[in-house]
């Protein structure tokens, strides 16, 4: 028996660990959590089947059971699980701009790409739909603090939106704090970030975003070209 879906989610999670695995999951995420050895395919179906039984009737009972997951993580897996909860299908429409506090809290303690990726894929979205004017206002000061992670994320968070829904000034001000800045301007995880956010918006506009790369071509670092260009290179739009 269990006490909680957190209990569940754990005591899965637990039994279905490989420490075959685990040392080179976490040699390869550069973690200094430990890993259980769960593959991702098979961590999301113990989440999804924990949800299936028991899903969260509102905002506040999913923040308690993500809550209950991160903050008693004893391995990186527990931490995916937590960040699973928002994908699953009955979880999406609790979504809501209530849930900032949570994701504030969760963005300051994820401090590596993987979770802070996920993060700017799904939670901050669809706080950033429900909560246009917040989300906005709070996307831009991120993109201009001193930290690297909520740079990241700010530039990150519109690059599964599309058409109405997507907002062109909030994505070039979120990027452009960071273009050829001395201090953060040159890190991996904010270069490749300009560049995947780039290359996803590329998809929809690539005339637009081989204008941004002819003007700020001397402040984009290689690698941020690289990426930005990626995909309409491979399809002959963008020169070599």
């Amino acid at each position: 028996m269990y006490d909680s879906p957190a209990s569940k989610i754990r005591a899965t999670l637990k039994s279905a660990a490989d420490p075959t695995l685990a040392p080179a999951m976490q040699a390869y995420m550069k973690s200094a959590m430990p890993f259980l050895g769960v593959p991702a395919p098979a961590r999301r179906q113990i989440v999804r089947d924990a949800v299936r039984a028991h899903p969260c009737r509102s905002g506040d009972e999913l923040a308690q059971l993500v809550r209950s997951l991160w903050r008693d993580a004893t391995h990186r897996e527990l931490r995916y699980a937590a960040l699973d909860l928002f994908r699953m299908g009955p979880h999406r429409r609790l979504l809501t701009i209530e849930l900032l506090p949570l994701a504030r809290e969760l963005l300051a303690d994820a401090t590596w790409w993987d979770l802070n990726d996920e993060l700017s894929g799904v939670l901050l979205p669809a706080l950033l739909q429900d909560g246009p004017a917040t989300m906005k206002a709070l996307l831009r000061t991120w993109a201009r603090g001193a930290d690297l992670w909520e740079r990241r994320a700010a530039m990150l968070t519109q690059r599964k939106l599309d058409g109405d829904a997507f907002d062109a000034v909030l994505f070039y001000d979120c990027l452009l704090p960071s273009v050829g800045d001395a201090a953060l301007g040159r890190e991996f995880f904010i270069c490749k970030g300009i560049g995947w956010a780039l290359r996803e918006r590329s998809y929809a506009a690539p005339d637009e975003v081989q204008a941004f790369c002819r003007e700020y071509a001397d402040r984009l670092s290689p690698l941020t070209r690289r990426e930005a260009l990626k995909a309409l290179r491979r399809t002959g739009v963008a020169a070599m």
